[in-house]
């Protein structure tokens, strides 16, 4: 066997050591909000990237058990609110670390809407408005894939990031 040639059945890599290696990679921090006839909803993210610039893509990666999750594939919209160092408090509790729950998440910030009718931040460095045009499962989570349809850039301002369990300003 060469250096490059991999194990026949390698041992599974167990969950905590996984969570343990991602939370050694920086991520950028965003809202992930929805609004519609499924009701209103919100998570906070990492996973969220570009796919392409023609049309204009992006996909984030969401647990499928989250509330706010199926009211975003149920509205078929979404903003996508990419956060700045001082909007850690807003990253907090729309991550369920406050005790503030539902609507009232939507209390804390200034938001704005832009073509769907999805909520997006006007503080945020970038804001995406999004269609939905595929969720695919994929073990515990939604790859959800959007087209961006309208973009609002806001201050430019240090960025939130998320490494070691904790936020960090960029």
């Amino acid at each position: 066997m060469n250096r490059f040639t991999a194990e026949a059945d390698p041992a599974p890599v167990e969950p905590a050591l996984f969570r343990d290696g991602m939370s050694r990679v920086p991520g950028a921090v965003h809202l992930v909000s929805t609004d519609g006839p499924a009701g209103s909803g919100g998570f906070t993210a990492t996973a969220v990237t570009s796919v392409a610039d023609t049309p204009p893509t992006l996909l984030v990666c969401a647990n499928g058990a989250n509330r706010s999750c199926g009211r975003l594939i149920e509205n078929g919209v979404f903003g996508v609110s990419t956060l700045s160092h001082a909007d850690e408090e807003l990253a907090a509790a729309f991550a369920g670390r406050t005790g503030i729950y539902g609507e009232d998440r939507f209390r804390l910030g200034r938001w704005t809407r832009l073509v769907t009718g999805s909520p997006v931040l006007e503080t945020a460095i970038a804001g995406f408005d999004c269609r939905v045009i595929e969720a695919r499962p994929l073990a515990t989570h939604l790859v959800i894939f959007g087209e961006v349809v309208g973009v609002h850039l806001g201050p430019a301002q240090p960025a939130l990031v998320y490494r070691g369990r904790r936020f960090h300003g960029l």
